[in-house]
């Protein structure tokens, strides 16, 4: 069974994903992966403590309050993550207090947008602690599904239950200057099919969410879009049946920061 990211992992480089499904060989962490990894982690496990930092918020309390929970839940959760994933970093020559600082700014300005929201929706609806947090749109953190009509898993980052089932993709990376990158569409368009198949429901519409430039962008679901999806599922397939290594990728950039570019290299 295939997963979602296995589509995305074949479109950068196909070479790259049999030599990790059917080889075996598996890339050393790099720097950018790392940092990449705790700044996903972080915005997970923070938005799991809104529910707490929200139901602590009184009519009495102060943006400048409100700001400062968050900072501590953004704070507490960021050395938690960099901790975790010290001896990687080490590994990498790299000092915790160095990526602290270079990852902090990130969010606290995270923080700082986010009590600003919370703070104007408390004041005009004049909603506070619990009833504020009763009154907000419902999510589903990190939902995992498995489809075996299609023989595909896929875990999405985050469902919003609002007039019915919305897919979410955090990205941390760069953003296009429109719309998405063709990877994250794919992505996007595997989780609906995904999400439509296990409802029971048509689901059209989801979101990349680009957290560097904090802007959500809408992924429709069409016809071409849903086609493509299906022959890349069955050029993924193929490929990894094969006993025939993929073609290096033509794209040399994409070989300047891999981990396993010396093995690459030294096959045919």
């Amino acid at each position: 069974m295939l997963s979602v990211t296995d589509l995305t992992s074949y479109m950068y480089c196909s070479r790259k994903l049999y030599f990790n499904k059917v080889l075996g060989v598996r890339e050393k962490a790099s720097v950018v992966g790392i940092k990449g990894t705790i700044k996903h982690a972080v915005f997970e496990d923070a938005g799991r403590e809104d529910k707490d930092v929200l139901c602590s918020f009184l009519e009495k309390d102060s943006l400048e309050s409100l700001e400062m929970k968050y900072r501590s839940v953004y704070y507490k959760v960021l050395m938690f993550h960099i901790q975790r994933m010290k001896k990687e970093l080490e590994f990498q020559g790299l000092k915790t207090v160095v990526v602290y600082q270079e990852l902090w700014p990130f969010f606290l300005k995270e923080a700082q947008e986010k009590s600003s929201h919370f703070f104007a929706l408390g004041k005009e609806k004049n909603l506070y602690g619990e009833t504020l947090w009763l009154a907000l749109p419902k999510s589903v953190p990190e939902l995992r599904i498995v489809s075996e009509k299609l023989q595909l898993i896929g875990v999405i980052d985050r469902v919003d239950l609002v007039d019915g089932f919305i897919p979410i993709e955090i990205k941390t990376g760069s953003a296009p200057k429109e719309g998405v990158w063709k990877e994250n569409m794919i992505q996007l368009g595997a989780y609906m099919l995904l999400l439509s198949e296990h409802y029971g429901k048509e689901i059209t519409e989801g979101y990349i969410e680009y957290r560097a430039i904090s802007e959500r962008r809408k992924v429709f679901m069409n016809p071409f879009l849903k086609d493509e999806i299906f022959e890349l599922l069955g050029k993924v397939r193929e490929t990894l049946r094969s006993k025939d290594l993929p073609e290096k990728t033509k794209d040399v950039r994409k070989c300047e920061g891999c981990g396993i570019r010396e093995i690459c290299y030294n096959q045919p």
